[in-house]
């Protein structure tokens, strides 16, 4: 891979010409909506959160929510312990990105939104859709990561609490499906959102784990 294909993004992380698209596209105050159809492994979460940062550190937005699909409320009140230590084993990929950064996640996401007004070091609040009920989003970046694996209840539950004051950042892939693929809201969402305005859709073809990984991504 010829460096001349490379560009910076914040951190001195590098860039291929699809993810400075994505990069560009969450930055850009006229996107309500950006939505990233990408295998896995190609940086993804890594851009998504990187730019949730520079908007959060530049006021474009107070704060940042992450939010992923998990198991059914029901399920997932039963398992011991607080809200953040019911989710904790759904972040691991954030926890990756936001070390890759320089962020220490143990510092930086919040427990609870009282907790993130109280510090404004805890930028970001991370949780499942399961426990969204009641909870409006404003002037917030709201990325929903795993979205093949929401269903559209799920995915309409978190859209509809979004002002347009927010940025939303949509991730996930239409091949890696976990839930009945009937139910999933991907490809739905994708042709719903066509011709919104404040809507752009990206691509990210690459997986930089490797050759097996992207072979085995098109099983």
């Amino acid at each position: 891979m010829g460096k001349q294909k490379y560009h910076e993004l914040f951190s001195g992380i590098i860039c291929n010409k699809d993810q400075e698209n994505f990069r560009d596209a969450i930055m850009d105050d006229n996107n309500i909506v950006i939505l990233a159809d990408a295998v896995s492994g190609s940086g993804k979460t890594l851009i998504a959160v990187t730019c949730a940062k520079q908007l959060v550190a530049n006021g474009h937005c107070h704060s940042c929510i992450y939010i992923i699909p998990t198991t059914s409320e029901q399920e997932l009140g039963f398992r011991p312990g607080s809200t953040s230590e019911k989710v904790s084993d759904y972040l691991v990929p954030l926890r990756q990105a936001l070390m890759k950064i320089g962020e220490e996640p143990d510092r930086v996401i919040a427990n609870s939104l009282e907790e993130n007004l109280k510090d404004s070091n805890r930028w970001l609040i991370a949780n499942s859709q399961a426990f969204l009920r009641g909870v409006n989003f404003e002037n917030q970046v709201v990325i929903i990561d795993e979205a093949q694996n929401f269903t559209v209840q799920q995915i309409k539950k978190i859209l509809t609490r979004c002002y347009d004051s927010c940025r939303v950042i949509i991730i996930g892939s239409g091949d890696q499906v976990d839930i009945d693929p009937n139910k999933s809201c991907f490809a739905r969402l994708m042709n719903h959102m066509e011709g919104f305005e404040g809507y752009i859709k990206c691509e990210l073809p690459i997986s930089y784990r490797g050759k097996l990984a992207m072979h085995i991504d098109k099983l």
